[in-house]
């Protein structure tokens, strides 16, 4: 019974099960790993995640305050400790520009902040759409992201936009299955910070 036990104990024996469940170590993929799994119980989606090879060099970037943009609501919603994060998915113009183009606001948001934000870290956890605007938004040389966390979900194009994202020359995670989340895309980012004791 896990009733009497405080927060922090359940934590601590929750992420030492996945660790040697896993058989990870202490470096900071092993880590994100471990809050994925956490915060979907589910290993398979663990073993299914992707790492460029200097991911971690946005730890920096992250401790300087550095701008987060998100793709939805809830995936701002899940990264409360860091302050300097926007997502642009209500923004007047961004509802006025999908509505008039038959666009998913996603799409029109995501590309309006890589113009607006060309080298911030992108965070995006349920829209296939707005990983294929800001993939599209490097293309044609809108913007360069420090770290593109890509993890949507979904049975139409989340799977597809995630393999586009492994030719990405800059650094991102993501995962190579259907599987995903705005819970994910949190977990992934609260890794890195926590790993980095930015706070």
């Amino acid at each position: 019974m896990s009733g009497g036990m405080s927060p922090a104990e359940i934590y601590m024996r929750s992420f030492a099960y996945i660790r040697e469940e896993m058989n990870l170590d202490n470096s900071l993929k092993s880590d994100i790993i471990i809050r994925v799994v956490h915060a979907t119980a589910d290993f398979e989606l663990g073993r299914s995640l992707v790492f460029s090879r200097f991911f971690d060099k946005a730890i920096e970037y992250m401790e300087s305050g550095g701008k987060v943009i998100t793709d939805i609501n809830m995936v701002y919603a899940g990264i409360p400790r860091h302050k300097n994060r926007e997502c642009l998915i209500n923004d007047p113009d961004v509802i006025t520009e999908a509505r008039n183009t038959d666009r998913s606001r996603s799409y029109v948001a995501m590309k309006k902040a890589c113009r607006k934000y060309p080298d911030a870290i992108y965070l995006i956890g349920d829209a296939p759409t707005a990983l294929y605007s800001l993939l599209e938004g490097v293309e044609e040389g809108l913007c360069m992201p420090e770290l593109i966390i890509g993890v949507p979900v979904g049975f139409v194009s989340a799977l597809e936009s995630k393999s586009k994202l492994l030719s990405f020359k800059g650094n991102f995670i993501t995962n190579l299955s259907r599987k995903g989340g705005s819970a994910v895309a949190a977990a992934i980012f609260n890794a890195m910070e926590a790993y980095g004791n930015v706070y």
